[in-house]
């Protein structure tokens, strides 16, 4: 695609966990195979998409830094994605999130230290499973001020926002995009810089900048970059950064950013603490908008809000609601802003994975306690792009997890927002790009296509326990509950007359006493080292009894994963081979 000087194409990758990513990875087969990926300038992702859009960043950089832009052609970014099919899934098959508990030692560690946790772990393992291999030559751990793109032929100090327009291969810039909890802004990580960018937008009408962010703080983004930056946050790891985009509240830690920001007012550092960009912005648009993009790809794979006929009205379930119409509405307030701000010549993109499914508006009950009208049903438009409903209605149910996911899980994915975005992406079509590669390229994800548009009992199946975020491997052989039962009833024989010693026995009130007041004194302690100092020292010290025998729990824990890693994840993948499925 050979864009004006005027137009700038933008590409959003949502969040949604590894669900998103392989939807993302279809979705980017289909642009390689219609000559859109050389036009793309700016790469934004949130969550499972950053997991991906890094991945994908770094093989571009590749391609391009080793050859000049003469010589740059379609093929070679058909061969990136391929290339990213196959590794991106067979690192996945690790099971990286089990992955994160499995070694004892880190474990341990992570509880002892205040300094590292669990999104410090998982940011270990994406640079080790997936950046650190594609470019030889780059730090261990890939650095985000490595990311840098510097094509043989451009000038030393070559710049895309300046240098783009003479090219035919852009080089894009990639937004990491994460949240930070101190302040509830959008927190971005680029090869340049990282920190939170203005909240404002500029009225077209007026010239005038309108801010309606009136928080008293904001935390700026280094000027000069990260070599100007605190000395321990100059080399900050890719992984981290995908790390912090993806850590999902609940799940993972916050990842903190130490050292970079001091309050004078308050003389007291400020610890920025981020979390899942999903949380801000999960579509990634706003990013596209401040780097004035004036065409937009929007891949949405993220979990809508379901809908429920029947709603528990308990404090908690109320709450939880409350959260999901909240992040449904933030969702379709962020699309409507783009949709708003794009110029009347722009180009939209946009692919989800509830696309062409059916509607019903459900009729109301009449004075004779009848419906008063049939129900208005819009009937499903996925068979269009080759998807039967069932199909892509079980496809949009299915898990956001960072676990493993089956060949047959990956590739219905994949081959989804390949075939939906076929269409759609047509609207970028130009003379030079009209004209495909010789031949469709043969995916590996094509081995599903039967099955996607004739679904046979056993592959909906498989989509139905993809769905599931615990238990998958028991539901698919219910014959593992024996031993599992097996190995219960054995722990309660051992344990049995130690249970049986401790309900005949009374306890004393004072350990209970003293184990209440320890942790109203460590809760206390922290609120009060802000005023008293000195209250540091015997605070770590209970902090660090406490985390002890935390470790050594975890420890234990990380046996059972192991265990789990060496049998159950082996045999979920085996039953999940498209070789097993029967037309």
């Amino acid at each position: 695609m050979s864009t004006q000087s005027s137009e700038k194409l933008g590409l959003a990758f949502s969040g949604g966990g590894f669900r998103a990513s392989f939807f993302h990875i279809g979705i980017l087969a289909q642009m390689a195979e219609q000559g859109l990926l050389r036009s793309v300038e700016v790469i934004s992702t949130v969550s499972g998409g950053s997991i991906i859009g890094a991945l994908y960043y770094l093989h571009v950089k590749k391609l391009l830094e080793s050859k000049t832009d003469e010589y740059i052609t379609d093929q070679d970014y058909v061969d990136i994605i391929s290339r990213i099919e196959f590794d991106f899934l067979r690192a996945t098959e690790k099971n990286i999130r089990l992955t994160t508990f499995k070694n004892i030692f880190k474990n341990f560690y992570m509880i002892v230290s205040p300094n590292y946790s669990r999104s410090n772990r998982i940011a270990e393992l994406y640079n080790k499973l997936l950046y650190q291999t594609v470019i030889s030559t780059l730090n261990t751990p890939v650095e985000m001020q490595e990311l840098k793109i510097y094509p043989p032929e451009s000038p030393q100090y070559f710049s895309p926002k300046k240098h783009n327009a003479f090219r035919r291969a852009k080089v894009p810039t990639l937004v990491i995009n994460a949240t930070t909890l101190n302040s509830g802004r959008n927190w971005q990580f680029t090869a340049q810089t990282m920190g939170e960018p203005p909240n404002g937008r500029y009225n077209e009408n007026t010239t005038k900048f309108i801010d309606v962010d009136k928080k008293p703080i904001r935390l700026r983004r280094a000027r000069n970059g990260y070599k100007s930056m605190v000395k321990r946050q100059q080399r900050f790891p890719l992984g981290y950064a995908v790390a912090a985009s993806a850590s999902v509240p609940g799940l993972f830690a916050p990842l903190a950013i130490k050292g970079l920001y001091y309050d004078r007012d308050k003389k007291e550092s400020v610890l920025p603490l981020l979390v899942d960009g999903g949380v801000f912005d999960n579509q990634g648009t706003e990013a596209l908008l401040d780097n004035n993009c004036t065409q937009f790809v929007i891949s949405d794979a993220s979990g809508q809000m379901g809908i429920e006929n029947q709603i528990d009205s308990s404090a908690i379930s109320s709450f939880l609601r409350v959260s999901e119409i909240l992040q449904d509405r933030a969702r379709s307030e962020v699309l409507l802003h783009l949709i708003e701000k794009i110029r009347d010549d722009s180009k939209i993109a946009f692919m989800d994975l509830r696309k062409g499914l059916s509607i019903r508006e459900i009729s109301w009950i009449n004075e004779d306690n009848k419906p008063a009208e049939r129900d208005k049903i819009t009937p499903p438009k996925t068979e269009s792009f080759g998807v039967s409903p069932k199909v892509q209605e079980k496809l949009a149910r299915m898990r956001t997890d960072l676990d493993a996911f089956t060949e047959v899980e990956a590739y219905s994915l994949m081959r989804d927002g390949y075939l939906m975005s076929a269409k759609d992406l047509k609207i970028f079509s130009t003379d030079e790009n009209k004209k495909k590669i010789d031949a469709q390229h043969e995916w590996r994800f094509n081995k599903v296509a039967y099955w996607m548009e004739n679904p046979t009992p056993q592959y909906l199946k498989q989509l139905d326990i993809a769905q599931l975020t615990f238990g998958k491997v028991l539901k698919v052989f219910a014959w593992l509950w024996i031993p599992i039962i097996f190995a219960i009833a054995w722990l309660m024989y051992q344990c049995w007359p130690f249970l049986m010693n401790i309900a005949t026995s009374s306890i004393p009130v004072y350990p209970l006493a003293i184990l209440l007041s320890l942790w109203v004194i460590d809760k206390l302690m922290f609120k009060g080292i802000r005023f008293f100092p000195f209250l540091k020292y015997p605070y770590r010290l209970i902090h660090l009894i406490r985390s002890v025998i935390r470790g050594l729990v975890f420890c234990w824990g990380g046996l059972l994963i192991m265990l789990y890693l060496l049998i159950c994840n082996p045999i979920y993948l085996a039953y999940g081979r498209v070789s097993k499925l029967k037309k």
